[in-house]
């Protein structure tokens, strides 16, 4: 109740009271109009619904997708995908625009939904309990904490983890470590399924030739020696929208990769999607050794151009070190993010990675780097962590689904969909979590 209280308190403040109460109003009537779609549709056997939090063809899902595709299984698979997000996309899957009506449909028809994220964040919705849904997640060994407490985004991502959560039948994980995680958030019964991270495979040998090719067509693309060196650097963003925390000396890390590692080194920048104004605002982008990759369509796949990685509490460093490559933590507000903004899952300091709190230290962190120490401390660090990863999570989740169609097959008795009551229950379920 203190979420409606305070949500009703800042419509007075705003001076919107009648018109944030008529959105609401309208809100409610649109999700009652979706209940009725989802309990009235039957969910295709065959078809899987693809859902990332990015609006693209990325991430866990991608890497699953790609898995069946791969193996030539016939099955219907769908993306929801903004309309200038389309590169990429596989010519056959379809795609759907997030939100409109086509987007239910295909959503309450799939039998199986796939996600790296929650599910929605303002426009509710529930599936019905024939439909299997697999949180995949979008985060490996998490710096930061994202529990109901931590969140300070805004109460709508809470209310859509905690419906996420509730619809979910399995977690994918990479790790004892996230499995523990997402159980003490949003997942407290799901099943984890302990498979590692699809996205990651990529980071094996059974990646390698791809790893290449991506790598060589990044260099023709951006008309560079096949010899130039990469340092990427991706921070998260910030509840506080404190963008002062960005300023790393990119010349001066620059300067030290050349004294340190040899050979000529070009600067990646790839901000925060909700951060890209501050890329320009500095002008960081117009310094010639900079490539600015914000919107470049895989992560993955740009982490295997990268040969060093420098975040902040951004978790793709955690993905970025399976190819035991240089990792390091500029983070010059530690102290203020841990104890007033997001909060930590652990103490930086028991990384591998050497942490700067300013550019002196991130510069000298670099030139005294120690390849065997930072080695030793990475296997230990994922060794606490029960990371299993081993490049075949896409492998083991298409198994998982292709078992699950076959047991579908055999038994012809499915749940029927949520009675009243079950939406009683789930409503109920929701106002007590708050």
């Amino acid at each position: 109740m203190g979420i409606v209280i305070n949500k009703i308190a800042s419509y007075v403040v705003e001076g919107k009271f009648i018109d944030n109460i008529r959105k609401e109003i309208d809100e409610g009537i649109a999700r009652v109009g979706r209940y009725a779609m989802a309990m009235s549709s039957k969910s295709d056997p065959n078809k899987i619904f693809f859902h990332t939090q990015e609006d693209k063809y990325t991430c866990n899902p991608k890497y699953i997708c790609e898995e069946f595709r791969r193996r030539g299984i016939d099955v219907d698979m769908v993306w929801r995908i903004r309309k200038n997000q389309r590169e990429g996309i596989p010519l056959d899957c379809r795609v759907v625009n997030g939100g409109s009506v086509e987007f239910y449909k295909e959503l309450f028809t799939s039998k199986y939904i796939i996600s790296n994220s929650v599910l929605y964040v303002k426009k509710g919705f529930n599936l019905r309990r024939d439909q299997v849904v697999f949180q995949t997640w979008h985060g490996s060994l998490g710096f930061k904490n994202f529990g109901k407490k931590d969140y300070k985004g805004g109460w709508h991502w809470v209310k859509g983890a905690i419906a996420t959560g509730r619809m979910t039948d399995y977690c994918v994980t990479n790790s004892s470590f996230v499995s523990e995680s997402l159980r003490n958030t949003y997942w407290p019964h799901t099943p984890m399924l302990e498979y590692g991270h699809p996205r990651n495979d990529i980071m094996f040998d059974s990646y390698a030739e791809k790893r290449k090719e991506v790598k060589r067509k990044f260099l023709k693309e951006q008309g560079l020696p096949a010899d130039t060196r990469f340092i990427m650097y991706g921070p998260t963003f910030r509840d506080s929208k404190n963008f002062d925390v960005y300023d790393i000396d990119i010349d001066g890390v620059l300067d030290a990769c050349r004294k340190r590692f040899g050979g000529e080194w070009k600067f990646l920048l790839r901000y925060h999607s909700a951060l890209w104004n501050v890329c320009k605002d500095r002008n960081q982008i117009n310094n010639k050794d900079v490539i600015d990759v914000t919107d470049f369509e895989d992560m993955q796949e740009l982490m295997t151009i990268a040969d060093i990685g420098i975040t902040d509490y951004s978790s793709w460093l955690c993905d970025f070190m399976l190819q035991r490559r240089p990792g390091f933590i500029f983070a010059v507000d530690l102290e203020h993010y841990d104890g007033q903004e997001r909060g930590l899952n652990y103490p930086m300091s028991t990384t591998p990675f050497p942490i700067a709190r300013n550019n002196r230290e991130m510069v000298n962190n670099i030139l005294h780097f120690n390849e065997d120490d930072y080695l030793k401390k990475l296997e230990a660090f994922l060794d606490d962590k029960g990371c299993i990863e081993d490049g075949h999570a896409s492998e083991r989740v298409v198994d998982k689904i292709l078992e699950l169609m076959e047991a579908d097959k055999k038994n012809k008795a499915h749940p029927g969909p949520r009675t009243f009551g079950d939406k009683v229950k789930s409503v109920l379920a929701s106002v007590i979590a708050k």
